[in-house]
C-alpha cells in the first residue's frame, strides 16, 4: 500500500449501483405497503392492477436511473496536501464534505444482511465538532475498506500531538491480542431470557396499535360482521382463567420476541484487547466492527440483575465521544460479560488512573427526593379513585381497594428501595453513580473527563438547602437529584481538577 492512495477521486464498488437500488425500492415499499394491503383485502380489477403495475414499472426504471447517477456522482480521496478526507455525493444538489484529519474521532466497517449478499462493507467515520453523527461509504470492497481504514487511522495518529494521542492508536494489522470474549448461542439465550420483558411488551402493543391505525379504515367496512363476534367476547373474558392464560401467553410472547432482538443485534459478538483498543465485533442483521480507544470512552456503565448476576452475566455500555448531547447517540452496548471480563475491561480503560480509597466520599440523595416519589406512587391509585363510578359496570369496589391496596404497598417498598440504591462517590480520579433495585446500575467518570458541571436548585429545594447536580461530558451528562449543598466544596475540587489537568 502506497503512501499516496486514495489521492485520486474513486467510486464505490460497482455493486454499489444494486445495493441504493435495492434501498431506495425498500424504501419505497416501507412507506406505501399499506396500499399492497388494500389491494389485497379489496382485490381489484384487472385494469387497476394494469395501472398498478405500469405505475410500479415507471417507478422502478427511475429509481435504478437515479441509483446509477448517484454512484457516478459518488466520490471520495485523500488530499495528503491539505490533510483531508473528501467526499463529494448529490444527484440533484451535490454535497462537498471535507474531514480533516485531526476532526476524525472513529473509523470502522459494518454490514447489514442485504451487504452480506452482495460482499460489500460500509465504512464509517465519526468527525469531531459536527452535527451528523457519522459519514458513510456503503459499498466498498473489504480490500479497499481495510486499507483505507488504516490509512486515516494513520493520518488521524500523525495529525494528533505526541503526548494527547500518539500511543494511543496502533497499526490494525499483525496487532496483539491480550484476552478474547465471544458469545455463543446458550449465552444469547441467556440474555435473552433475562433481559426486560416490559420491552417485548411494548413492542406488542406498538406493533398491534400501529396495525389498527393502518387498516382501520378498512375494519370500519366490516364492522356490522365484527361487532356479532365481539359481543360474544365479554361472556369470554368474565373467567379468571381466561386472563391468566391471555398473561402468559403474552408474556412469553414477549421473551420471545426479547430472545429475538438480542440474537439480531448480538449475534457472533467478539471482544478483544491488544495493547492500545478493545476490538469489537457483532450484530446479524448489521455487522459493525469497531475499535475503542480508552480517551474516548467517556463513561462507563455497568448493569445487571439478580437473574443475571447469578448467571453471570453483565452488560458493559460505553459511552464514547460525540458532539450529540445525549448519552445513548454515543453508547455502545456489549452483554454477557463475566465478572472477570468486566474487571479486564475496566483495568484497560483506567490502566493510567490511579484509585484513592482514602479520598472516597459517599452521598446520599435528601429523603425530599424520597417523598416526592412516594407522591408519585400514591397519585395514580387516588386520581383513578375520584373517577372510580365510571368504572362500577367493570369492577367492583371490594377488587378495586385490593388492588390499589396491593399497588401502593408494592410502591411504597420500590420507592424506598430505589431511594436507598442511590449513591454518589467522588474520589480523587474517578466519580461514581450507583442506583436500581432490579437493574443495578454503576456509572464510572473518570473526574479529567468532565467538562464542566452545573447545579440547579428548584423552588421547594431552597429551604431544604439542597440541589440538583449534571456532570457533564463529551459523550453525554449524568445527573444526581437532591443531595445536601455540603458537597459543593468537594465540586469545587472537580473543577479544580478539569481546569488543572492537560
Amino acid at each position: 500500500m502506497s503512501a499516496d492512495s486514495f489521492s485520486i477521486a474513486q467510486r464505490q464498488s460497482g455493486i454499489g449501483v444494486l445495493l441504493i437500488f435495492l434501498t431506495t425500492v425498500y424504501k419505497f415499499i416501507r412507506g406505501f405497503w399499506v396500499l399492497g394491503v388494500y389491494f389485497l383485502l379489496k382485490s381489484p380489477g384487472g385494469r387497476i392492477m394494469f395501472f398498478v403495475g405500469l405505475g410500479v414499472s415507471i417507478l422502478a426504471i427511475l429509481a435504478l436511473i437515479y441509483s446509477y447517477w448517484y454512484y457516478r456522482k459518488f466520490l471520495f480521496h485523500i488530499d495528503y496536501s491539505k490533510e483531508e478526507f473528501k467526499l463529494q455525493k448529490g444527484v440533484f444538489s451535490t454535497e462537498d464534505i471535507a474531514i480533516p484529519f485531526d476532526k476524525i474521532q472513529q473509523v470502522y466497517l459494518k454490514r447489514s444482511i442485504l451487504q452480506r449478499i452482495i460482499n460489500v462493507y460500509s465504512l464509517v467515520i465519526e468527525t469531531a465538532g459536527s452535527s451528523d453523527k457519522e459519514i458513510s461509504i456503503k459499498a466498498i470492497s473489504k480490500e479497499k475498506a481495510d486499507q483505507l481504514s488504516t490509512l486515516l487511522i494513520r493520518a488521524k495518529k500523525e495529525a494528533v500531538t505526541a503526548e494527547t494521542e500518539a500511543g494511543e492508536l496502533e497499526d490494525p494489522v499483525n496487532k496483539e491480542v491480550l484476552w478474547t470474549h465471544r458469545l455463543n448461542f446458550s449465552d444469547l439465550l441467556k440474555i435473552g431470557f433475562s433481559t426486560n420483558y416490559l420491552r417485548g411488551l411494548a413492542l406488542i402493543f406498538v406493533f398491534f396499535s400501529t396495525i389498527y391505525n393502518e387498516l382501520r379504515p378498512f375494519v370500519e367496512d366490516y364492522s356490522e360482521d365484527l361487532d356479532e363476534q365481539l359481543d360474544q367476547i365479554p361472556g369470554m373474558l368474565e373467567s379468571m382463567g381466561v386472563f391468566v392464560i391471555v398473561a402468559i401467553l403474552m408474556l412469553l410472547l414477549s421473551m420471545v420476541i426479547t430472545v429475538v432482538e438480542v440474537f439480531i443485534k448480538y449475534y457472533g459478538l467478539k471482544l478483544q484487547q491488544s495493547k492500545n483498543s478493545l476490538e469489537l465485533e457483532m450484530g446479524l442483521k448489521t455487522n459493525t466492527k469497531i475499535s475503542l480507544q480508552p480517551r474516548r470512552i467517556q463513561l462507563l456503565q455497568v448493569t445487571t440483575n439478580p437473574v443475571q448476576k447469578w448467571l453471570n452475566l453483565y452488560e458493559a455500555r460505553f459511552s464514547l465521544a460525540s458532539s450529540e448531547n445525549t448519552l445513548e447517540k454515543s453508547k455502545i452496548k456489549i452483554p454477557g460479560l463475566g465478572e472477570t471480563t468486566v474487571e479486564k475491561i475496566k483495568s484497560f480503560v483506567y490502566a493510567d488512573a490511579k484509585e484513592e480509597v482514602s479520598l472516597e466520599q459517599t452521598f446520599h440523595p435528601n429523603r425530599i427526593l424520597l417523598f416526592r416519589q412516594m407522591f408519585q406512587s400514591v397519585f395514580l391509585p387516588i386520581a383513578l379513585s375520584v373517577f372510580f363510578p365510571v368504572f362500577t359496570d367493570y369492577i367492583s369496589f371490594i377488587t378495586w381497594a385490593i388492588l390499589a391496596g396491593i399497588y401502593l404497598i408494592m410502591g411504597i417498598i420500590w420507592q424506598l428501595k430505589l431511594f436507598k440504591s442511590k449513591k454518589l462517590q467522588i474520589s480523587d480520579d474517578f466519580l461514581r453513580l450507583r442506583s436500581g433495585v432490579w437493574n443495578k446500575k454503576e456509572e464510572t467518570v473518570e473526574t479529567y473527563k468532565l467538562q464542566s458541571l452545573s447545579i440547579s436548585q428548584p423552588i421547594w429545594y431552597k429551604k431544604r438547602n439542597v440541589c440538583n447536580i449534571s456532570f457533564h461530558t463529551a459523550g453525554g451528562d449524568v445527573s444526581f437529584r437532591a443531595v445536601d449543598k455540603k458537597i459543593v466544596p468537594y465540586l469545587n475540587y472537580i473543577l479544580f481538577k478539569i481546569e488543572s489537568t492537560n
